[in-house]
């Protein structure tokens, strides 16, 4: 309480935390394409066995009379199940009788066809060129673009596991300063990457960098405001991914080759690198972990920016002590994960946060990893995706302010298994029903997502509440690699994966209850205030 009544001193609604906001806020903003760069970059194009035939029809036979396109490739390729053109076989021999209209329903299946052995024709009507067709991951090998997006996961999962320790360690801001420059070379190198291994290489690292972007932005922002504008703070951090979604639609809609929106979403990281170096270390972790004099130093440069002079120059490290006392008692650097792992309020805590982030990522990204099944639009449909968060964000401001933790994060959870499940019973012909209950999801998981930020940072401390928060995004970033993992079943059920996705968050709703409500309760800077709830 001591810390609020503090930044009230200095200014906790003035134009430092303005700008503050706007700074991360954009930095969100354009980390929010990250996890489904390669819906887009990664898509997969309508294509076809190479055919020699296609580019000299004179060549073969001594044919000289002028053929379609179409008539060339119904004699080249066969006919799948789907009356289109097959993607991955074409026949041995040119099949010619096929171009007599009597014959040209017969049973080809019979013929003797043989695999893609020169390659693949793209069409390139909607991208004109992306990881697919770089490195022909189609076929046999259309699995490595799931493996692809794993990879990319399992980055989130190093990254986590090492920038949660690091932040609570060695602050905030050095991780995030450091994380977007990275960022941007590593996103730079990725763009002109010569081969598909050192492409999934750099995605791992970028992966690793943009954990540590998102994990310390949060934190800033929520421990360098007062709780009572929390609920704007995350509605504001909320939107600006939306945003970010939405715009991510536009961006990919101009820029068709994968080099070109690569490269578009990495190089503005190097100009925000600049910004944040003016934004000060977040006084709160300064405070508890006994650095004084730097906290002493931050206030007064708050203050200063808030116009508050007198309160700048009233600030001593005397009267900091003063006010801060108990915070400066409980200071330790080495105790962090064997309080995890030892106390059974931080243990219950971080198991069930861990499950309910676990089975809500796992259930929303199984939807977004893989929008092309998810309409005919990819463009409109991400757009959708990120338009639907802007009325769900808004909804979820009035939550926070009025309406309980516990039953809200719930009935969220609740809403997103249910969405997902009931889509196993609409066919796939009725599109727009499909994506108006996806996106109902998609808005519930939003929801989740806003009242998480709130809800988990008021149950952990602020000496714990970057490793812990690191626990909960390792947990989320494990289920997002599992779920990219999951869409490989559909080969074996169709609907598998649709059942799995539905199911966890239902089942996990049950574990909201094992943790305490903290609705209109302050940040705890303590593991004792934490026991107290």
């Amino acid at each position: 309480m001591g810390f609020e009544e503090l930044l009230r001193h200095v200014g906790h609604n003035g134009k430092f935390q303005i700008l503050s906001m706007l700074t991360l806020t954009f930095l969100n903003l354009l980390s929010s394409p990250h996890d489904f760069m390669e819906n887009f970059t990664a898509a997969i194009p309508a294509h076809h066995c190479y055919v020699h035939l296609l580019d000299n029809p004179k060549s073969a036979a001594n044919i000289t009379i002028n053929l379609t396109a179409d008539a060339l490739l119904r004699v080249s390729i066969p006919v799948g199940p789907n009356q289109k053109p097959e993607q991955c076989r074409r026949f041995r021999q040119t099949q010619w009788q096929l171009l007599d209209s009597n014959v040209s329903a017969m049973n080809n299946t019979e013929l003797e066809t043989e695999p893609c052995l020169d390659g693949w024709t793209y069409d390139q009507s909607v991208f004109t060129s992306t990881i697919v067709t770089e490195w022909d991951l189609v076929c046999d090998s259309q699995s490595f673009r799931y493996f692809a997006q794993t990879i990319s996961m399992t980055g989130y999962l190093m990254g986590t596991t090492v920038n949660g320790i690091f932040s609570d360690r060695f602050g905030r801001k050095p991780l995030l300063v450091t994380g977007c420059l990275a960022y941007g070379i590593l996103g730079t190198c990725c763009a002109f990457a010569p081969i598909f291994s050192v492409y999934c290489i750099l995605r791992f690292l970028m992966s690793a960098c943009i954990s540590a972007i998102q994990n310390n932005t949060i934190l800033l922002l929520l421990e360098g405001t007062s709780s009572t504008w929390h609920p704007a703070v995350v509605t504001v951090f909320g939107l600006s991914w939306s945003v970010g979604q939405a715009l991510f639609a536009g961006l990919a809609y101009v820029f068709r080759d994968w080099h070109m929106l690569q490269l578009a979403l990495i190089l503005p990281y190097f100009i925000i690198s600049l910004f944040i170096c003016w934004i000060p270390e977040s006084v709160r972790w300064l405070i508890t972990t006994g650095k004084t004099e730097r906290a002493l130093r931050e206030l007064q440069k708050i203050a200063y920016i808030n116009g508050k002079k007198d309160a700048a120059e009233s600030l001593t490290t005397e009267v900091l002590r003063s006010k801060l006392r108990k915070n400066l008692n409980v200071t330790s650097k080495h105790f962090r994960v064997k309080e995890i792992i030892i106390n059974p309020t931080v243990r219950k805590v971080v198991l069930s946060a861990s499950i309910l982030t676990f089975s809500s990522l796992f259930s929303s990204y199984g939807l977004l990893l893989d929008i092309q099944t998810l309409g005919k639009d990819m463009f409109l449909t991400q757009f959708l995706l990120g338009l639907i968060d802007l009325p769900s964000k808004l909804l979820t401001f009035f939550i926070i302010r009025h309406i309980n933790r516990r039953p809200s994060v719930a009935f969220s959870l609740l809403l997103l298994g249910s969405s997902i499940l009931i889509t196993i019973f609409v066919f796939e012909e009725m599109h727009i029903l499909r994506l108006i209950i996806i996106l109902l999801g998609k808005a519930s998981f939003s929801t989740f997502t806003s009242l998480f930020l709130v809800f988990g940072s008021e149950l952990s401390p602020t000496i714990l509440r970057s490793t812990l928060q690191s626990i909960c995004i390792f947990a989320s970033r494990l289920a997002a690699t599992l779920s990219a993992l999951t869409l490989v079943t559909r080969r074996y059920f169709i609907h598998l994966p649709m059942i799995l996705y539905g199911t966890f968050p239902i089942v996990s709703s049950i574990c909201v209850y094992f943790l305490p409500e903290t609705f209109n309760l302050p940040l705890p800077d303590t593991i004792k205030d934490m026991e107290k709830r």
